[in-house]
């Protein structure tokens, strides 16, 4: 009884010492300063689009990064409070005053912040704007042609100009609108697509992504050994089948093996490509093909049976 009392009360002292430990190692950077890169302070825009950055400091994990305005003296409106992973931050402000801050932080600790100020005077140079698109994802591969493209307001913006590009980049679709998005069916294919704002002669550079739209499923596998109803002494089984390739996006094939007509028994279930070599016991067989594409469209084979005596 000594003997098991002293080891559970080893094993919690050797926990506690290894989650005390995890805090000890985790490294102290509240002595470290950060490095703010933009925007500076007191710098002036006549632009509505910023991007917040700052050099990254070693061992912290996160950064927090507020705006508020006019200063955080005496605030009026904390604008922005935010937790990223990353060393930059793109915010749109409106025409004011602002100060910005940010600090680095760890699970135990956390710098001091450093701030800037800064001033939106106006937007005369509304061309340095970027228009952030929201959706579709970037080289979104899908098998829904009907897409809503949406992106964020610009401050100042009157329109929005809409181009979608094939393949070739031939212009398939142009388009002027009022809104924040835009509903297209796409044909099969690649295609690009892009948005500008538009403030009376002044425009901001296009923001573009990809999008590839297949809505057709792969051909039919056709299954040429073992043939259906056939049977075998050979355990080692050689699964051949044949498929037309379909123009559009990746495809490839996987096989099943079943040993119940309700094909709910798998024995093998795996990606594979013709021939495909596996060794069985004795015993009677269900297997089809399911074909795949990147899309996401499938196409399943006829069910074939055979024994192997």
């Amino acid at each position: 009884m000594k003997k098991i009392l002293c080891s559970i009360v080893w094993v919690g002292s050797f926990l506690l010492f290894l989650s005390c430990d995890s805090i000890l190692f985790e490294k102290d950077i509240s002595a470290t300063k950060m490095v703010v890169l933009a925007p500076s302070d007191q710098a002036e825009f006549f632009s509505f689009f910023f991007t917040f950055s700052w050099e990254k400091v070693p061992d912290a994990t996160s950064y927090q990064l507020q705006v508020a305005k006019p200063d955080f003296l005496a605030p009026t409106q904390l604008v922005l409070d935010t937790i990223i992973k990353t060393t930059s931050f793109i915010k749109q402000l409106p025409l004011a005053s602002y100060e910005w801050r940010v600090r680095a932080l760890n699970s135990s600790y956390s710098t001091a912040y450093v701030a800037r100020k800064f001033t939106v005077l106006s937007d005369k140079d509304f061309a340095s704007n970027t228009v952030v698109l929201n959706a579709p994802a970037n080289n979104l591969v899908t098998i829904t042609a009907l897409q809503k493209m949406s992106w964020e307001p610009i401050i100042g913006a009157k329109k929005y100009q809409v181009q979608i590009y094939d393949a070739n980049t031939v212009l398939v679709k142009e388009e002027t609108v009022t809104s924040t998005s835009y509903e297209f069916s796409f044909p099969e294919g690649n295609f690009s697509w892009r948005v500008k704002a538009v403030n009376g002669d002044m425009n901001t550079l296009y923001s573009s992504r990809t999008i590839s739209v297949d809505t057709k499923a792969p051909a039919i596998a056709q299954q040429q050994a073992p043939l259906d109803k056939s049977e075998t002494t050979v355990k080692d089984i050689s699964f051949q089948w044949s498929r037309a390739a379909v123009a559009g996006t990746i495809e490839a094939d996987s096989i099943f093996i079943c040993t119940d007509a309700g094909l709910k028994n798998i024995k093998l279930k795996n990606a594979a490509t013709s021939p495909f070599a596996t060794t069985l016991e004795a015993g009677v067989y269900y297997w089809y093909i399911k074909s795949f594409d990147k899309a996401g469209n499938t196409s399943k084979s006829a069910v074939f049976s055979f024994t192997v005596k």
